[in-house]
């Protein structure tokens, strides 16, 4: 088993290594599925499988850093492009 002590503490660099091990192993059979590669490397399933959806989807390109959820800043701004769209007269109305 490889050890991975809290993969959130990873730097970027790190846990892209991580899911490129990961896939890396799924795609030459050193690992059968998703339940095996998340218990040798100590990550989740869900993080093992979305991994590889990114990386069948994508390439290497999706497995990069950055890829993940957006920052808050990200959200507001497309909360507030969305809410403009709406209501482009009524600059202050919750959406």
């Amino acid at each position: 088993m490889v050890e991975v002590e809290g993969a959130h503490r990873l730097s970027p660099a790190e846990r892209e290594v991580l899911r490129l091990r990961v896939v890396a192993a799924l795609e030459s059979g050193r690992v059968e599925g998703y339940r095996q590669a998340a218990e040798v490397f100590g990550v989740s399933e869900r993080s093992v499988g979305t991994w590889w959806r990114a990386y069948l989807r994508d390439g290497r390109d999706g497995l990069a850093t950055g890829k993940g959820r957006p920052g808050l800043a990200e959200s507001v701004r497309r909360i507030g492009a969305r809410c403009s769209r709406r209501w482009p007269t009524t600059p202050r109305r919750s959406c």
